[in-house]
């Protein structure tokens, strides 16, 4: 191996010992001090919320925690029986679905005990790659002793066994409201646990219908419906009921009374009280949660935010963290195969409606960028391809760049690079502006963006590194990595609910780095690389410029893939192949595919490294890292690899990115190779461009190391096409910028200029440069 790659491996696995330490796993959880009580809903959000409307959830949202939910199961839409199985089994599951698109009508057991439709839900769980295991929830309750009482069609099914039978009592939910407060009074003087469904709110024309039997169902098993539905593009509604249907304000009316009598009956109890709705409405949002009551470890819940482990952010839980959190409070051992984590409270603004209008204003962002992240994708592939047709003709032009008109077109073109290069980090930027706030949200999310794209291009253009090849393009890449690292170490704020991050609603990532942002800085992440080390090798610092290659490399491979920052499980070894190709480059060696293999390795044993520390940890404390491990360790990898597998080939078709894959890769060769390249020539002869690797000789190993490793990444994500295609989307402007600033500079086609820096001493500056010189080497 060498020198320099052993090196890099030392400071990363020194890097990595250092950052994390493996914790002592923690001991089992004491129990909530009064019965747990989960008052089950579905299509309920905050906005529904109002002091004389409902009274009994505006004084929980007071007194109590509060938070968003996303509600996101197997399919973009949940239906209330969806929602009720995430509880039961502690991880996504759904209905069958149905021909006409409706959600079931629940129904209460029959004579025969067993919840309606049960064996339809087990069905369509063992067609899916989840691996969800309906009943758990039950199956824990029995095995632990532990009583239970629900009451409604919903509690029957989070309360059910493998076989579908509610554990402990199940009664049907009582007409008059004191009734149900009698039995919720009594429910809690017997059981620990108490599941009351307390109803759903169901948009017009979206009203739940019964079903007698299995439907043949429209959408395979584990195929996505189109995620466009419900995310504010045109719905055909499924039926015409809506005109009889009543308005969700008088289905909240509904459940408030359903919630005032289950809190009636708990007065002068120490019971701890989830209101959580589970499930959409029909049309996908964020739904509303709300805790009151002891913990037995912990702050209360009350007069707070919630999150939790999963979602690490503030005000915002999955319907998969209400089975933990339950089996916490109750005192029960973790499940560890289960991706949610406890609900918890966390610090939030003082007042409660000041609470409120937080949850509300999250709500409102991630029901925000659904109407414009669509728009902004296609928009920025559509003038990036305009851009590589443009270049390709631009930069290849015969004439003199010192005049009119070839002077303004190359300033044009490089203007116009450096600001498509800066579209993705303004789009992370664009979160920095609450512009989903604005009367005309759209409008102000594209004045944001444009904003931010102006300010970055300006930057570029106006500081003294205007004057080298790589100056303008290397500011823009500084600033994509810069940004997409800070905000990895901060928490994630820019990520979610950005175009290009992670969308509440979808429920995909919360935290860390998605694949477009690894993408992004990974390509960007090299470019930096490649201007800091040639600024140095100009100087003869070789070792130096070897040094830095290697600590940029294992700054963004550590923020990566650290379970406390980044969080990518795909994502450290595409880097460390890119980062380790361009050392070697820089030491004046020849990368070979050996080398390349080793790296691939040692980029898969610090993966599997970072899991084990991830894994060490309290399930609860897990990050999808770690859990990954456990699933792993679980027999769940076939699994896991299919339905990632499955993304993949769906995602590779995407017209978006195949544009942007294909037409970077098609520039790119022209711009190093030239149009008539003559044999062993890396340009054509005559080329206009024949001279801007000489200016740059670290450019061609740069292309080639980005390349190799968007190639691993494409391969070790979920996400195909769009890892390449995002890396593409950063890096192609950048290079483009580069070669228009170097024929800006170069002055005249028969002139005899390598670019900007050319000096009496340039051809010396040159020779310390060239990757294939002996190492060591220095200026002549």
């Amino acid at each position: 191996m060498p020198r320099t790659l052993r090196a890099l491996t030392a400071a990363l696995v020194t890097g990595l010992a250092l950052l994390v330490a493996a914790p002592a796993h923690a001991a089992e959880p004491d129990a909530a001090p009064g019965p747990v009580v989960l008052v089950g809903v579905a299509g309920l959000r905050w906005d529904d919320i109002g002091s004389l409307t409902t009274p009994a959830l505006w004084g929980l949202s007071r007194a109590g925690s509060v938070g968003d939910v996303t509600t996101r199961s197997v399919r973009s839409r949940a239906c209330p029986a969806d929602g009720w199985l995430a509880v039961s089994a502690g991880n996504r599951a759904a209905d069958l679905p149905a021909e006409d698109g409706t959600c079931r009508t629940l129904r209460d057991p029959g004579e025969s005990g067993q919840v309606p439709g049960w064996e339809d839900y087990r069905a369509a769980a063992a067609g899916e790659s989840y691996r969800a295991r309906l009943g758990l929830l039950g199956g824990e309750l029995e095995r632990s002793g532990t009583t239970a009482t629900g009451i409604g069609p919903g509690a029957a099914i989070a309360l059910a066994d493998a076989d579908g039978v509610p554990v402990g009592t199940h009664l049907r939910m009582p007409a008059q409201q004191r009734d149900l407060q009698r039995a919720v009074r009594e429910a809690a003087a017997t059981s620990q646990l108490v599941v009351v469904d307390a109803g759903v709110v169901r948009d017009p024309g979206w009203a739940t219908a019964a079903r007698p039997s299995t439907p043949t169902p429209t959408v395979a098993p584990g195929e996505e419906e189109d995620p466009g539905l419900g995310l504010g593009g045109t719905q055909e509604l499924p039926g015409s009921e809506s005109i009889v249907e009543p308005t969700r304000a008088q289905q909240a009316v509904t459940i408030d009374a359903h919630v005032d009598a289950v809190l009636d009956g708990l007065r002068g109890t120490d019971a701890t009280v989830l209101v959580v709705s589970l499930a959409d409405s029909g049309r996908v949002a964020l739904q509303l949660a709300a805790a009151t009551g002891p913990r037995a470890s912990g702050d209360a819940y009350g007069a707070s935010l919630l999150t939790s482990g999963s979602t690490r952010q503030q005000g915002l839980v999955q319907t998969v963290d209400v089975t933990p959190t339950l089996l916490s409070l109750l005192g029960l051992p973790d499940v560890p195969t289960i991706p949610g984590a406890q609900i918890v409270p966390t610090p939030g603004p003082a007042t409660g409606g000041a609470r409120v209008a937080r949850v509300l204003d999250i709500q409102e962002e991630a029901s925000a960028i659904t109407r414009v992240h669509g728009a902004f994708s296609a928009r920025m592939v559509l003038s990036q391809a305009a851009l590589f047709l443009v270049a390709a003709v631009v930069l290849l032009l015969r004439g003199r760049t010192d005049r009119a008109p070839l002077r303004p077109a190359l300033r044009a073109l490089q203007v116009a690079a450096l600001a498509l290069g800066a579209a993705p980090v303004a789009s992370f930027l664009a979160g920095t502006v609450p512009w989903w706030r604005a009367d005309r949200p759209t409008t102000a999310f594209w004045a944001v963006v444009v904003g931010w794209i102006a300010v970055v291009t300006a930057v570029a253009l106006a500081g003294p590194w205007r004057r080298y090849v790589l100056g303008p393009a290397g500011v823009v890449a500084g600033v994509t990595v810069g940004v997409i690292l800070v905000d990895a170490v901060t928490g994630s704020n820019l990520l979610v609910d950005s175009p290009l991050g992670a969308h509440r609603i979808l429920a995909a990532r919360f935290y860390g780095m998605s694949n477009q942002a690894f993408a992004l800085v990974l390509a960007a992440g090299v470019l930096v690389a490649v201007v800091v080390a040639d600024a140095l090798l100009r100087r003869g610092h070789r070792r130096a410029a070897v040094a830095a290659v290697a600590g940029i490399g294992l700054a963004i491979v550590v923020v990566n893939g650290s379970p406390s920052w980044g969080a990518d499980f795909g994502g450290p070894p595409a880097l460390l192949v890119a980062f380790a190709m361009l050392a070697v480059a820089v030491s004046g060696r020849r990368v070979s595919w050996r080398t390349v293999l080793i790296v691939c390795a040692v980029g898969g044993a610090v993966v599997l490294g970072f899991a084990y520390l991830d894994w060490l940890r309290p399930a609860a404390d897990r990050t999808h890292v770690g859990r990954f491990l456990d699933t792993v360790i679980d027999g769940g990898l076939w699994d896991v690899v299919w339905r990632k597998l499955s993304v993949n080939l769906r995602v590779l078709t995407s017209w978006r990115y195949l544009v942007l894959a294909i037409g970077g890769v098609a520039l790119v060769l022209l711009v190093l190779v030239g149009p008539r390249p003559r044999r062993g020539a890396l340009m054509g002869e005559g080329s206009p461009l024949a001279g801007l690797q000489r200016a740059v000789p670290l450019l061609r190993p740069a292309v080639a190391a980005t390349g190799v490793a968007l190639t691993v990444g494409f391969l070790m994500n979920d996400s195909g096409i769009i890892v390449p295609a995002m890396g593409i989307a950063v890096a192609v402007p950048c290079l483009v910028a580069a070669a228009a600033q170097w024929r800006l500079d170069a002055g005249a086609d028969d002139a005899d200029a390598t670019g900007p820096g050319s000096s009496p001493d340039g051809a010396a500056a040159e020779v310390s440069a060239r990757p294939d010189a002996p190492a060591g080497s220095s200026p002549a």
